[in-house]
């Protein structure tokens, strides 16, 4: 069986898409706990990694699949902001920017595990505080990496994007799937 480890519906939502039947179980682990100062690919692959392996001596049997989605600006990781301010405050950094948006994923099942990323690119419109206000007003931002949706209500800040939508919605789904069809 696969187990989505994620507490993500956008990445349930992406693997209902393409018919897998999965189980859904969120990890035990934080992400908030690794250290935001250093490379944001490391950082991505390694929170997939131990999501993963919160939850591998519980599904010893199964194929486990767990991601992680940040934006980064350069070498500056911009995590879930902590408040209505700091998500103002990303929203206000981010205008007028292009920026990364990687996600980690790791896939494991008993002995074997594929740890890999992939990186899409967004560019921001220049943003103004009163958009950024109303939209920081939605409490959509609040627990999402960078402060913003693509698929929600930050759509209209976005002056064009490069890679991967489903990458920067949160799960590279054309690359999970090749590296699943080796599992499953």
């Amino acid at each position: 069986m696969l187990i989505l480890g994620s507490g993500s519906i956008r990445r349930k939502e992406l693997l209902e898409s393409a018919k897998l039947t999965f189980k859904v179980v969120s990890p035990q682990f934080d992400e908030r706990s690794l250290n935001l100062n250093q490379d944001p690919i490391q950082f991505a692959m390694l929170s997939a990694q131990n999501k993963a392996y919160s939850i591998k001596d519980m599904y010893p049997n199964d194929t486990i699949l767990c991601a992680d989605t940040i934006v980064a600006y350069n070498t500056q990781i911009l995590g879930k902001p902590q408040d209505e301010a700091d998500a103002f405050k990303m929203l206000k950094f981010l205008s007028g920017k292009r920026h990364q948006v990687i996600t980690g994923c790791c896939i494991i099942n008993g002995d074997k595990e594929t740890t890999f990323y992939e990186v899409s690119y967004v560019t921001f419109k220049k943003l103004h505080n009163q958009m950024i206000k109303a939209y920081v007003e939605t409490k959509e931002p609040l627990d999402k990496s960078g402060s913003y949706a693509i698929q929600g209500g930050a759509k209209d800040f976005i002056l064009k994007y490069e890679g991967d939508l489903h990458n920067i919605i949160g799960l590279p789904l054309k690359k999970v799937l090749a590296v699943l069809n080796q599992y499953l």
